[in-house]
């Protein structure tokens, strides 16, 4: 058994040897280039595509000079007409986006009441607004361009109302 294992590995041994001293196949890339033949002809003429000139005579252009177009249903002054006024009217209802705090919402005006004049206490530098949309009553106070400016105050008013919120708000600008 041994006998077989070393004629194995013995006859493994020269094929290893005749495989790497042989030449290989892939050809060495000449560093200089002074073997490479960089000459290629071969007449490819018969694939390229032949292209038909035309005669001078046949190419004699018209300039047509263009022309408004006018139109019988032309809107331009009624258009001017309604941009000037949607104008005028976006310059009156000046609105800026904005938060406050809503206290109170609901339908019994006694109590919205009350809460505003508490809140007059509680906060006396700022002054609580009390808005009636049919049939609620909404005790709003404070006017923030940021939700976040808010929540100072928030937080002070929580403590007194739980139920109050930061709500989304617009607010007139005065001209």
């Amino acid at each position: 058994m041994i006998k077989s294992i070393s004629n194995t590995l013995m006859t493994l041994a020269v094929v290893l040897l005749a495989v790497g001293c042989t030449n290989q196949a892939i050809p060495k890339k000449d560093v200089k280039g002074d073997d490479v033949d960089l000459s290629y002809s071969d007449d490819l003429s018969k694939y390229r595509p032949t292209v038909k000139v035309q005669s001078k005579e046949d190419d004699t252009i018209k300039v047509i000079k263009n022309q408004a177009i006018r139109s019988t249903y032309e809107i331009s002054d009624k258009m001017d007409a309604v941009m000037d006024s949607i104008a005028v009217r976006n310059d009156t209802l000046a609105t800026l986006s904005g938060y406050t705090i809503m206290v109170y919402s609901g339908t019994n005006e006694v109590e919205a009441g009350r809460i505003r004049n508490r809140l007059f206490d509680i906060l006396p530098a700022m002054e609580a607004q009390i808005q009636y949309k049919l049939p609620t009553y909404f005790v709003k106070i404070g006017e923030f361009y940021q939700q976040i400016e808010a929540q100072p105050l928030y937080e002070k008013i929580k403590k007194y109302y739980p139920t109050a919120t930061v709500v989304p708000e617009q607010f007139k600008l005065e001209k």
